[in-house]
């Protein structure tokens, strides 16, 4: 059964829906800001917000009343902050539609932001701080984030600083609040039994209102621009563990880029699954990682290949540059160039990947969401299948050849070494 996502308007209110006849039904709103979005004394706002919207609503006051409502009849409920986007969501029975509608609505429109309850939230969230200071993986993700973006709203890490977190006031969340919480830059979706298009449609029109009716305009959101980089950028952070915790990163290309097809192929090939160059050459052939592998993470004006490790202390500068000497050699090497059965592999893999995805309404939606909120389409899962198809060899090649420069690099170290000489 194909799930196809309807898009709707409701003044300036996006409003994507995907129909599947089962017990449940999902509500979610994606709103298009995210840590970028902050300046440095703001940094950690969207994330801070993230947290502090639970904790009372006009229609839900008390600190516990949307955990109780939630739980009271069985459902399940999360949230998220990234980069780029926030998003909120709410799964019920679809008795309970409207319970999830209201839910979601109030999170979004009328948080309390209760003061009472603030210093105690920045405790929460402080000590979120310091776990991923204590994990060496996250610690290598963020500290690579720092060096691949430079001094810039991308580069800072999403949770914010120690200093801006003790800095931070209800009155500065609310500013943020009031600036990005705004309809043209929010997407609701619902996925499951939700009955009549108009009856769902109406709901959200009310439970909406306050956006809905709203004359707020949306910002003008950051605009990244990459510095110049003529050398691989290295960062040590010294600490005694077990192996060490490396991630890598190639610049590349941002979210709407049509080369997006080719990269994902490229990032099959090299780094992503079993079949991969990474996983044979770093982890099976010579048993240098029990995790090892790649992915494309792009963002409406930039975006990068990642190559995350676990390896042994002792081998940590002959596994790196393998990974540098594959990443490199995939069009130059014959020992590593990419041949064109390796390629018609990648689009199966690509293309089965995906029909599993779409094979989850929710999954569709969040696509929905993504491209209504980035891209103002949404794809079919036909248009993809007919984009990965049409990649020829020499534009994976033409890819490669793009990202994988020794100048595109970052490269961030968690563990036990007084300084870092890769050959690279």
């Amino acid at each position: 059964m194909r799930f196809l996502p309807t898009v709707h308007k409701i003044g300036n209110l996006k409003v994507v829906l995907v129909p599947e006849e089962r017990e449940s039904v999902t509500v979610r709103v994606m709103i298009g800001t995210g840590s970028r979005e902050e300046t440095d004394k703001e940094a950690g706002s969207a994330h801070f917000l993230e947290h502090f919207v639970f904790k009372g609503t006009k229609k839900f006051p008390k600190m516990y009343d949307i955990n109780e409502a939630v739980e009271k009849v069985g459902g399940a409920f999360n949230a998220y902050t990234g980069q780029n986007e926030m998003g909120f969501w709410v799964k019920m029975d679809k008795g309970n539609l409207e319970l999830a509608t209201k839910l979601v609505a109030q999170l979004v429109t009328q948080p309390l932001l209760p003061k009472a309850h603030f210093d105690k939230e920045r405790g929460t969230i402080l000590e979120e701080l310091h776990m991923y200071e204590d994990r060496p993986n996250s610690k290598a993700a963020e500290e690579c984030e720092k060096i691949f973006y430079g001094r810039t709203s991308m580069g800072r890490p999403i949770i914010g600083t120690v200093e801006s977190l003790n800095n931070m006031t209800v009155e500065d969340l609310k500013k943020y609040f009031d600036k990005w919480f705004v309809a043209e830059n929010i997407v609701v979706g619902v996925v499951g039994s939700y009955g009549s298009e108009e009856k769902i449609l109406k709901l959200i029109e009310n439970e909406f209102a306050v956006l809905v009716k709203s004359e707020s305009k949306l910002p003008t959101k950051n605009i990244f621009e990459w510095d110049a980089q003529t050398e691989p950028r290295l960062k040590l952070t010294k600490r005694k563990t077990e192996q060490a915790a490396v991630v890598m990163a190639f610049r590349a290309f941002d979210t709407n880029d049509e080369r997006r097809f080719a990269l994902d192929l490229l990032n099959i090939i090299f780094g992503d699954g079993w079949m991969s160059r990474l996983f044979r050459e770093v982890r099976e052939e010579r048993g240098w990682a029990y995790g090892i592998g790649s992915d494309a993470d792009l963002f409406t004006d930039a975006g990068g290949l990642y190559i995350g490790a676990g390896l042994p202390k002792n081998k940590l500068n002959e596994a790196v540059e393998l990974v540098v000497e594959i990443a490199l050699g995939l069009v130059e090497s014959n020992k590593w160039k990419i041949t064109e059965a390796e390629l018609e592999t990648a689009k199966a893999t690509a293309k089965g990947r995906m029909a599993l995805g779409f094979d989850k309404p929710e999954n569709i939606l969040g696509s929905a969401l993504w491209d209504m909120t980035f891209r103002s389409k949404i794809y079919t899962p036909e248009e993809k299948f007919e984009k990965i198809e049409k990649v020829s060899l020499k534009e994976v090649q033409n890819v490669a050849r793009e990202i994988f420069k020794r100048e595109n690099l970052s490269i961030s170290v968690v563990g036990d070494y007084k300084k870092l000489d890769f050959k690279i």
